[in-house]
């Protein structure tokens, strides 16, 4: 018998082996980098979500009329477009909505809005975009989002022109807005209104409320209560007879809001029409409620304002354009009106108060000292709770 030769492998095989090694090597490499690697965060980038600390400095400005200074709102609204691209949601919609407390701003709502749609929360983000639309009816990144979002339709957060039932409570209350007739019916014994009315911004005006009584059953009660449901004396004690309409004026601070609610005293129902219109009663150098927000003077300049109600006062400043003295003059234009001056240094110190004012539709005069190219800060105010029309020149 013959001997079996022993058969070799030939060289290409074991070449070929050695390379499918290396390259399923290499493979695993690469799978176990990929699966184990350092993950950076992923980004979530929200279509509609305004990130841009810009929008919300600048309608704080408009809402409030005063600036934002740097601090917790700004800080929350910030760490809330973190959470955002961390994909927490949740917890970005914490952050705001304890912003919106100290600064209701559209751009806050809005952003609440956006997050309450990704939550899939529909009703939710109803409710935040109704508030941006309440204090500007026409705001661009709402009209927008509503438009391009599935299930929602342009006009769905747009205030009342007539009532919805139900809305016998605050949290059942209609959205109104101001200048926008709304119309109603108390229907039965039982039934009361509740409209929802957020006021509009800087700077604080008088606002007239006007039930206007369609019926000579209706005998109508109004009330009006803040966001926490304290009832406000507007209104409190006044009582209407059937057929009686309502007018009231009233001056609330700028975006603020409040519940109004209608029903009929003595078991009374009937319909009616609500309106809550702007009277523009402030002066054109408003909002300077405050020396931050004082309206810078022109020497030998002449203006025109008014302390509108009780709760007004008006600031203004000026830079001296000498050493010496200058001379401040109010001229009463009214027949109501008691003024009276506080002037101040430039680092705000109260210096003094102008000579007093003993009788309604009296002037003022007063000199203050100055230094040159140094600003001065003045107040005129009212005594004992008067309102009336002046001219101011400092000179």
């Amino acid at each position: 018998m013959g001997t079996k030769k022993k058969r070799r492998t030939p060289f290409l095989i074991h070449h070929l082996r050695a390379i499918s090694l290396l390259v399923g090597a290499l493979v695993w490499a690469i799978v176990m980098y990929y699966v184990f690697r350092p993950r950076g965060p992923v980004v979530h980038h929200l279509t509609g979500y305004i990130s841009d600390v810009r929008p919300l400095q600048t309608e704080y400005a408009h809402f409030q009329g005063k600036p934002l200074k740097p601090g917790e709102i700004q800080q929350q609204f910030e760490e809330a477009a973190s959470l955002v691209e961390a994909g927490e949601y949740y917890r970005a919609v914490e952050l705001l909505q304890t912003a919106a407390k100290q600064a209701p701003l559209p751009v806050i709502f809005n952003d609440i809005g956006i997050l309450y749609v990704q939550l899939n929360d529909p009703a939710r983000a109803i409710n935040a975009f109704r508030e941006a639309l309440a204090r500007d009816a026409g705001y661009d990144p709402v009209r927008s989002n509503l438009e391009r979002l599935k299930g929602f339709t342009s006009n769905m957060a747009d205030p009342v022109s007539a009532e919805v039932e139900p809305n016998n409570s605050t949290t059942y209350a209609n959205f109104v807005t101001v200048n926008k007739p709304v119309d109603g019916e108390i229907a039965e014994v039982a039934d009361e209104d509740y409209f929802r009315l957020t006021t509009p911004p800087a700077p604080r005006d008088h606002l007239e409320i006007s039930v206007l009584n369609r019926s000579q059953s209706l005998a109508p009660r109004l009330r009006i209560f803040d966001e926490e449901g304290i009832i406000l004396p507007w209104g409190r004690e006044q009582r209407h007879g059937p057929g009686d309409s309502i007018s009231l004026i009233i001056a609330p601070p700028p975006n603020t809001t409040f519940y109004l609610n209608l029903s009929g005293d003595n078991n009374s129902f009937g319909a009616y029409t609500l309106t809550i219109k702007t009277l523009k009663h402030y002066d054109s150098y408003e909002p300077n409620d405050d020396i931050y927000s004082a309206h810078k003077l022109a020497i030998g300049e002449q203006i025109d304002a008014n302390i509108m109600d009780d709760k007004d006062t008006d600031f203004y400043s000026f830079e001296s354009p000498r050493d010496g003295t200058v001379s401040i003059d109010i001229q009463n234009r009214s027949a109501t009106l008691v003024p009276a001056l506080t002037t101040f240094t430039p680092d705000m110190r109260t210096s003094g108060f102008g000579p007093d004012v003993n009788r309604p539709g009296g002037s003022l005069h007063h000199t203050i000292p100055v230094q040159i190219g140094q600003t001065y800060y003045l107040q005129v105010w009212s005594q004992a709770g008067t309102t009336g029309d002046y001219s101011l020149k400092v000179q």
